[in-house]
């Protein structure tokens, strides 16, 4: 049997790298099968095996398939109502067309800075969707200013949970933290939110909006919701989690009052009070945008009599033959307005359309926590620490460096900086640098290489919809240099202030 860890995490990369690539194996197949593997080359006991991946299904899955799916359904309602649209198009008059890049960084800044990656993820992705059709724009063109800002915010700064545990481990200032991290996560992320979509290898990529997570049709600016209310129903899970976080900070631990902070705090409680108020506030709206979409296809299929003509792949048309005229409908559908339905009888449509193509999506992002947590039970963390021991260079690199290891075995950014926190905590005092600064080192050593063990790069490949060579041409490469900009600001940061 392969007794060494580091031999083993490469050979299930590249064997998970060819049955997804050379034969087209379906991701969660793969994830499953190598995480498997993993723990038999690790010598884990068979029943061991099986029971550390199921685990780490349900570990990955727990909070994330609530909000995935909470989210999806948010998404989806929001974008067939118009709100996304009406959102988007506000966000193109202000900023105008030729800073939508600008536009969604700064959205993602707001969002990112109390959000986990995933919620905010899921909030800003029908966005992204709704301006790349709109504006026939490419879709990394839009979506990687926004996921690299969202990665910044979360995996360099607190009160985000690996940031904020490792604060509490080395004894640091969460304030100081924050006032150094600030300026070094803002400078990378609009480091690489400006140039990584503008590069050859990036823009040679091409991939579609994913079918099914948002309505194909243009909705006239008549038939969209006012923009306060828009903007009021995405920013509701943001302020309920901020507030928690607010409170966490400076309220007494027993305070019985601090229980309803945290309960409403929670990301799927948030997201699910936003999407019943957005059945509330905007449900209404997506009948009327059918329907009236359904008017406008009659209107211009009528024939010279007035007639209606539904071809065989349900196509309404002329009966002239013109294709360009027609609108795709089903082949049982009246070509007449549809009856109307109620706010709730519609919103629960979108909602039931937006779970369809997540199932993929989850099942792939929970075989990744499979992957993880065998990962973590076979020891590679353990044998990483060992590693490093005595290795004699400066703190805040041996700090990222540690982090940038157990990210790259392990996946999770989350276990990466409370594993290196542990193994760099000895070092803290004796170093003289600010404890503050020690932080930052982990968290951004943490960001580093996010591959095929990281469940964050499924999320990004799927919703993007790329092929794993490409996911990894885009999201591991900006994640390496995001994790290596934030080490030389660290580095000056220490210059100046340590």
């Amino acid at each position: 049997m392969i007794r060494m860890p580091v031999l083993v995490v490469a050979l299930a990369v590249v064997v998970l790298l060819v049955l997804m690539t050379k034969f087209r194996i379906n991701g969660f197949i793969a994830l499953f099968a190598v995480a498997l593997m993993v723990g038999l080359l690790q010598g884990m006991p068979l029943l061991e095996v099986y029971e550390s991946a199921t685990a780490g299904i349900g570990d990955q899955l727990s909070d994330l398939v609530l909000i995935l799916g909470f989210g999806a359904m948010l998404g989806k309602i929001l974008a067939d109502s118009g709100a996304a649209q009406r959102i988007a198009t506000r966000l193109v008059d202000v900023f105008g067309i030729s800073k939508v890049q600008l536009a969604m960084m700064l959205t993602a800044v707001c969002l990112g800075i109390t959000l986990f990656y995933e919620v905010a993820f899921v909030l800003l992705i029908p966005l992204v969707f709704t301006l790349v059709r709109e504006y026939k724009l490419p879709l990394l063109w839009v979506g990687l200013p926004m996921s690299i800002t969202l990665s910044t915010m979360h995996s360099f700064l607190p009160p985000h949970p690996g940031p904020a545990a490792v604060t509490e481990t080395f004894e640091a200032s969460q304030g100081l933290t924050l006032l150094y991290g600030l300026p070094i996560a803002i400078v990378a992320a609009s480091a690489l939110a400006f140039t990584w979509p503008r590069l050859v290898f990036v823009r040679s990529i091409t991939p579609s909006i994913p079918k099914g997570l948002i309505t194909e049709h243009k909705i006239a600016e008549e038939d969209m919701p006012g923009f306060g209310t828009c903007v009021g129903i995405v920013l509701v899970p943001v302020l309920m989690m901020a507030a928690s976080a607010v409170a966490e900070l400076s309220m007494d631990k027993d305070a019985p009052a601090l229980r309803y902070f945290e309960f409403f705090g929670e990301a799927p409680v948030a997201l699910l009070v936003a999407l019943v108020l957005a059945v509330l506030l905007v449900g209404g709206n997506i009948d009327k945008v059918a329907r009236s979409r359904v008017t406008v296809a009659a209107d211009r299929g009528r024939t010279a009599t007035g007639k209606f003509k539904l071809s065989r792949q349900g196509q309404l048309g002329t009966g002239a033959g013109d294709g360009a005229s027609s609108v795709a409908l089903d082949e049982s559908a009246d070509v007449s307005v549809p009856p109307a339905r109620s706010r709730f009888q519609a919103a629960m449509d979108s909602a039931g359309e937006a779970v369809k193509p997540m199932a993929m999506i989850m099942l792939v992002i929970g075989a990744g926590g499979a992957f993880k947590q065998v990962l973590i039970d076979s020891g590679i963390a353990d044998y990483i620490t060992q590693l490093t021991n005595g290795w004699d260079i400066s703190p805040i690199i041996l700090a990222w460096v540690i982090a940038a290891m157990i990210r790259i075995a392990i996946g999770s950014a989350s276990v990466a900086v409370v594993t290196a926190a542990g193994i760099v905590l000895p070092l803290v005092g004796p170093s003289g640098v600010p404890p503050e600064l020690m932080v930052l080192a982990v968290t951004c050593g943490s960001i580093a290489f996010s591959h095929v063990t990281d469940p964050g790069f499924w999320l990004f490949k799927e919703y993007l919809n790329l092929s794993v060579v490409e996911a990894i041409k885009v999201r591991t490469t900006y994640s390496t240099v995001l994790a290596l900009i934030g080490l030389g600001g660290v580095l000056l940061m220490n210059a100046l202030v340590g």
